[in-house]
């Protein structure tokens, strides 16, 4: 008598791995081109926190698409090294470890978004600030979360070469 066990399919993770990935593109683009294009006029901090401010849930929307996309990317990387691991195990480590290096960095960027919701709050604590002050700030932490979202996407395209390029080599 033989015993089987069930095996998944190549076919299923990769199947799994581009549904994923088809989710990651519209958060992404959605938290990181769409809001900050309604929201953020460059060089203008007033117009910039009065947009935040007018428009918090579309801010907040946008924090959370931001939070997702990190993650669900997680998933799409762990079915790709399952799928890849068989054509070269060493590179589709460096994938995943090169992924998992941009999203903790992704991550602790959109605590400046909250800073800058923090910032333009109102809170008592902050009156000792101009408005103009907290608004320059607010922009500032606008920056600096822009510039640990490019951080991250640097590993993240990192992460997508090694992919592909292992992908052509098991054609």
């Amino acid at each position: 008598m033989t015993t089987r066990t069930a095996e998944i399919s190549p076919l299923f993770y990769a199947r799994l791995a581009g549904f994923l990935y088809l989710l990651v593109v519209p958060l992404g683009i959605f938290g990181s081109l769409y809001v900050p294009s309604r929201l953020i006029v460059t060089g203008d901090a007033a117009t910039t926190a009065s947009n935040v401010m007018a428009n918090e849930l579309l801010f907040r929307l946008g924090i959370v698409s931001d939070l997702l996309a990190p993650l669900v990317l997680i998933l799409v990387v762990l079915f790709l090294h399952k799928l890849l691991k068989p054509v070269n195990k060493n590179m589709a480590w460096l994938m995943v470890i090169f992924l998992l290096l941009g999203v903790p960095i992704a991550l602790l960027s959109k605590l400046n978004q909250f800073a800058t919701l923090q910032l333009l709050s109102g809170a008592d604590y902050l009156t000792v600030f101009t408005t103009e002050q907290l608004q320059a700030l607010a922009l500032l932490f606008l920056r600096l979360h822009s510039r640990g979202s490019t951080i991250a996407f640097i590993f993240w395209v990192s992460s997508q070469k090694l992919g592909v390029e292992q992908m052509n080599k098991s054609e």
